[in-house]
C-alpha cells in the first residue's frame, strides 16, 4: 500500500497518465476545473502554468543556435514547439521540500554518465540557466528543437532533474519533472532511444522520492521507446516497492521467480539483481532455497549474488553454489572470478586472511585461479593499502605462469602513489624483468614518475632504456616526468640534458616540455627564447603555456610583461577568465597583491568566473596591516564548501598571527550552519588555528580556551589530540597554570589517555607558572627510559626555573616541537 505523502505528491500526473498522447499541461478549457485528489498547492501550480505555444521557430542551424546561447537576452521571447511552459527564472533555495538526503552513491550516478551523454551539452544548459534565467536559455533551445539530437534531448532531461533535485521548492521540482516527462515523449515520439544511463537517475530520484505514479508514468513512456525494455524496467519497479517498504508487492514479484524453465528470465534476473542490490534477506533466504544457480545468465547477477553472500558470511550457500557451477559445463567457467568476488566481500576480513581465503576455496573446489580473478585480488588488496600483499599476489600470479596485465601494474601503481610509498616501484620493476607482463607506455611514465619522486633517477633512465624489451617506445611524457624531476630539486643543467636526450632519441618536445622550460625561467630573454623555440618547432600554445608565461614573468619581477600575455590575440577567448585567475594568483604571490585585488574586483563586477584558488591566494598573501572585513568578503565569495572551508581558516589563521582577533569569535558563530556540515571535515583547520595561537606571541589563551568551548558546545566536536597539545603548549609560553589545568582535565574528557608529550607539557606548564611542588609530584610520573625525555626533563628544569635576573641572559628559551 502506497503511502499517502506519496499519492499527494503524484496526483499532479494522473490526467496526463490516463492519456499519454496529450501534454500534460492542462488547457485553458480545464483552467477552472480540479482534479481529483489534488492538493491546494498543486491546483495552484496547475493554473499558474498555462501557457500558449506556437508554430513558428528559428531556421537558424543548430551549430549557430548553440553558440549564441549565452548571448540571448533574458527577455526575449520565443514560441515553444515542445509544448512546455516557461520557467521560474531563478532556482529557489532555502525552502524545505524533504527531510530525506538523497545518497552520496546516487548523486555521483546523476547526469554526467561518461557514456550517457555529452558533458558539453549539459553544461551549457546548467550554466546559462544560472547566468541567464531558465525561461530564456531553454526558450533557446525550444526554437530549434526539430533540429535537436538524442544527445541535446538527453542532457535537457539531466539538467531537467538536476535542477529539480538542487530546489528545495516543491512546486519547482514537480514542475520541471513535468518538463522533463514532456521531453521523454517528444523523444519517443521521434523514434529516439532512451539509455538506461539517462532513464536511470530519472527513475532512481522518483523511487527515491516515493513518487509512485510519476515512476509508472516515465516507465509506460520509456518501455514504448525501443522493444526490450520491460524486463530491465522490471529491476526499478522492484526497487520502487522495496523503497516503498510495501511487503505484500514485493513478495507478489518474488513469486515470478522460481525454479522452473531451463534459465531465469530476463525478468526474474533482475527483479533478482534488485533484490541483492538492496540486501533483501528475508526474500533473498527463501529464493536461494529454489533457484538453480547454473540457470542464471546474467554475469552482473551472480557478481551481486556473491558479493552479497560475502558481506553476511553465508559460507555454506556459497559453497553450494560454487560445486553446483564447478560440476556444469558453462558455470565453470566463472568459478574463480566468483571466488574472488565471494573472498574479497566477506566482511570483517583482514586482507591477509582474504587471499588464505581465496587460495583455500580454488584448492578445495580443484580450480585455477583465472587471470581476472588475480586481478580483482589485487585491486582489492590495492583499495586496501596493502601493497606489499597485493605484490606478493602478484608474484605468486608470474610464478603460475598467468601474465601480469596493464591494468594489474596500473593498480599497483596508483596505491604506491596514494600510501607514498615510492620505493616500492623497484619491486615492480623487478617482476617486470622476470616475470610474464604486459605493460603499456603509460605503466612506464608512472613508474618513471614514481622514481623521480625518490631521486632515484638512474633508475629512470634504466626504465626508459628497457622500454625496447617490450617492444615500446620512448615517448615525451616520459622525458617530461624526469625534466620536472630535475627541475623540483632545482638541477637545471640536467634538466636541460633531458631535453637535448629527447631530441637525440627521435623525441619532440611537447608544449608540456616547454611549459616546464618557461616555468623555470627566472629571466625575460630566456622565457622568450623557449616561447619562440616552441613557436619555430610547430607546437600549439595551450592554456598551460600561457599560464607559464604569466608565471615566470611574475616570477622574474616583469609584472607588465605577465599582464600583456593576456593582450595576446593569438590567446583564445575561452581561456582568458583562467588566465586572468592565475594572474590574480600570480600577483599575489610575487609582492602585487593590490593589483591582484584590483583585477579580481574588475572580475567580480563583470560576472566573470574566478577560479577559487585564485581568491584563496588573496587571503593567503595579504599582508599584516591588511583589512580584515576584506578577507571575511573574499571568503564569503567562494562558493563551494570546500574552497570555503579553505579560505574562511586562512582568513582566521590571518587575524591570529597578525593579533586582529576580536571578531574571530563572532565570524566562527555566524558560519554555525555551514561548519556543522556533515560532508565537511574542519577538525584539521581548527588544528592549524590552535597551532597559530601556541605560536604567536604574546599567547592569547583566552582566545584558544573561547575557541575549544565553541568547538565543543556549538559544533558538537570532540578535540582533538593535536588541538589540546598545541593549547597546553600556549599555556606553557603564557605561564598560564590555570587554564593549562582545564586542558589536562580535557584530555580525560575527550578519552584521550595522556602520553609522554603531553606529560611533559603540562610538566613544562607547572615550571613555567611557578608551581615547582607540584611539578615534582608530576615528574615522577614521567617515564625516563628515553634519553631524549631526560634530556627534555633536565633543558625544562633550567628554562623554566631561572629567576627573572637571569632570564635575561641570552640562553634561548626552549620550543618544545609542536608539529
Amino acid at each position: 500500500m502506497v503511502v499517502s505523502k506519496a499519492n499527494k505528491l503524484s496526483s499532479v500526473f494522473i490526467s496526463r497518465i490516463k492519456n499519454p498522447s496529450q501534454s500534460s499541461i492542462p488547457s485553458a478549457t480545464v483552467k477552472n476545473r480540479d482534479i481529483p485528489g489534488t492538493s491546494q498547492a498543486v491546483k495552484d501550480l496547475i493554473r499558474s502554468k498555462i501557457s500558449s505555444s506556437g508554430t513558428d521557430h528559428d531556421q537558424t542551424p543548430l551549430s549557430d543556435q548553440i553558440s549564441n546561447l549565452l548571448h540571448v537576452s533574458a527577455s526575449e521571447t520565443t514560441p515553444n514547439i515542445l509544448n512546455i511552459p516557461s520557467f521560474n527564472a531563478k532556482v529557489p533555495i532555502d525552502i524545505s521540500l524533504r527531510s530525506k538526503e538523497l545518497s552520496r552513491e546516487r548523486k555521483e550516478r546523476r547526469v554526467y554518465k561518461k557514456n550517457g551523454f555529452s558533458r558539453r551539452f549539459a553544461k551549457i544548459f546548467r550554466d546559462s540557466a544560472h547566468k541567464l534565467g531558465t525561461d530564456a536559455t531553454f526558450g533557446a533551445f525550444y526554437r530549434v528543437a526539430k533540429e535537436m539530437s538524442v544527445t541535446e534531448y538527453n542532457a535537457m532531461i539531466g539538467v531537467y532533474f538536476e535542477l529539480a533535485e538542487k530546489s528545495h521548492d516543491l512546486e519547482y521540482a514537480l514542475d520541471h519533472i513535468e518538463k522533463a516527462f514532456e521531453v521523454l515523449k517528444t523523444m519517443r515520439d521521434r523514434g529516439f532511444w532512451v539509455e538506461e544511463s539517462v532513464y536511470g537517475p530519472v527513475l532512481e530520484y522518483l523511487i527515491d522520492m516515493d513518487m509512485v505514479d510519476e515512476f509508472y508514468g516515465f516507465k509506460d513512456v520509456i518501455s514504448e521507446t525501443r522493444d526490450g525494455l520491460v524486463e530491465r524496467l522490471g529491476y526499478y519497479e522492484m526497487l520502487l516497492w522495496i523503497q516503498l517498504g510495501d511487503g505484500e508487492k514485493v513478495e507478489e514479484l518474488c513469486d515470478a521467480i522460481d525454479g522452473n524453465g531451463d534459465s531465469l528470465t530476463l525478468l526474474q534476473e533482475n527483479y533478482l539483481l534488485a533484490l541483492c542490490k538492496k540486501e533483501q534477506r528475508d526474500h533473498l533466504k527463501r529464493l536461494f532455497v529454489i533457484i538453480n544457480i547454473t540457470k542464471v545468465r546474467s554475469s552482473d547477477l551472480l557478481e551481486d549474488i556473491f558479493g552479497y553472500l560475502g558481506k553476511f558470511s553465508l559460507d555454506s550457500v556459497a559453497r553450494k553454489f560454487l560445486w553446483e557451477l564447478r560440476e556444469s559445463d558453462e558455470g565453470v567457467k566463472n568459478v574463480s572470478d566468483l571466488i574472488s568476488i565471494y573472498s574479497t566481500c566477506t566482511s570483517n576480513l583482514t586482507v591477509e586472511d582474504t587471499v588464505l581465503k581465496f587460495n583455500k576455496m580454488h584448492e578445495e573446489l580443484d580450480v585455477m585461479p583465472s587471470s581476472t580473478s588475480y586481478e580483482k585480488l589485487v585491486k582489492y588488496s590495492c583499495d586496501s593499502n596493502e601493497v606489499v600483499t597485493a605484490l606478493d599476489v602478484v608474484e605468486k600470479m608470474g610464478e603460475a605462469g598467468v601474465t601480469i596485465t596493464a591494468d594489474i601494474l596500473h593498480s599497483l601503481l596508483h596505491a604506491i602513489d596514494e600510501v607514498l610509498e615510492f620505493t616500492l616501484v623497484r619491486r615492480i620493476h623487478s617482476i617486470m624483468c622476470t616475470k610474464s607482463v604486459k605493460p603499456s607506455s603509460e605503466n612506464f611514465r608512472s613508474m618513471i614518475r614514481l622514481c623521480t619522486r625518490i631521486r632515484d633517477f638512474e633508475g629512470a633512465y634504466n626504465m626508459l632504456g628497457n622500454l625496447k624489451n617490450f617492444n615500446l617506445e620512448p615517448n615525451s611524457s616520459m622525458f617530461n616526468c624526469i625534466l620536472a624531476g630535475y627541475f623540483r630539486e632545482k638541477n637545471v643543467c640536467s634538466a636541460l640534458m633531458v631535453v637535448k636526450q629527447m631530441k637525440e632519441a627521435g623525441v619532440k618536445p611537447d608544449s608540456i616540455t616547454y611549459g616546464y622550460l618557461i616555468n623555470n625561467c627566472n629571466r625575460e630573454d630566456t622565457i622568450t627564447k623557449y616561447y619562440n623555440e616552441m613557436k619555430q618547432a610547430g607546437v600549439q600554445a595551450t592554456k598551460r603555456i600561457y599560464m607559464s608565461l604569466i608565471d615566470a614573468y611574475a616570477a622574474s619581477g616583469q609584472f607588465e610583461k605577465a599582464k600583456q600575455v593576456l593582450l595576446d590575440p593569438d590567446v583564445p577567448a575561452r581561456y582568458r577568465n583562467e588566465l586572468k585567475s592565475e594572474l590574480i594568483t600570480a600577483l599575489a604571490s610575487h609582492g602585487k597583491r593590490a593589483d591582484a585585488l584590483s583585477i579580481y574586483e574588475g572580475m567580480k563586477e563583470t560576472k566573470c568566473q574566478v577560479d577559487p584558488k585564485s581568491i584563496i591566494s588573496l587571503i593567503e598573501y595579504s599582508d599584516s596591516h591588511g583589512d580584515l572585513n576584506t578577507l571575511v568578503q573574499l571568503a564569503d565569495d567562494l562558493q563551494d564548501d570546500n574552497s570555503w572551508i579553505d579560505g574562511f581558516f586562512r582568513m582566521i589563521l590571518f587575524a591570529v598571527r597578525n593579533r586582529k582577533t576580536s571578531n574571530i569569535l563572532d565570524l566562527l558563530k555566524g558560519n554555525k550552519v555551514r561548519l556543522s556540515k556533515k560532508d565537511i571535515h574542519v577538525e584539521y583547520h581548527f588544528d592549524e588555528v590552535f597551532w597559530a595561537i601556541a605560536e604567536t606571541e604574546p599567547t592569547e589563551v583566552k582566545l584558544g580556551m573561547a575557541l575549544l568551548r565553541y568547538m565543543k558546545e556549538e559544533l558538537g566536536f570532540v578535540p582533538s589530540r593535536k588541538c589540546l597539545d598545541f593549547l597546553l603548549h600556549a599555556c606553557v609560553n603564557a605561564k598560564d597554570m590555570e587554564n593549562g589545568l582545564l586542558v589536562w582535565k580535557e584530555y580525560q574528557f575527550a578519552a584521550l589517555p595522556c602520553n609522554v608529550l603531553s606529560f611533559l607539557r603540562m610538566y613544562q606548564v607547572l615550571l613555567a607558572a611557578g608551581d615547582l611542588e607540584g611539578a615534582k609530584t608530576l615528574v615522577t610520573k614521567i617515564p625516563k627510559d628515553d634519553k631524549d625525555v631526560q634530556h627534555v626533563i633536565e633543558e625544562s628544569q633550567i628554562v623554566y626555573s631561572e629567576t627573572p635576573e637571569k632570564k635575561k641572559s641570552n640562553k634561548k628559551r626552549i620550543v618544545f616541537p609542536t608539529k
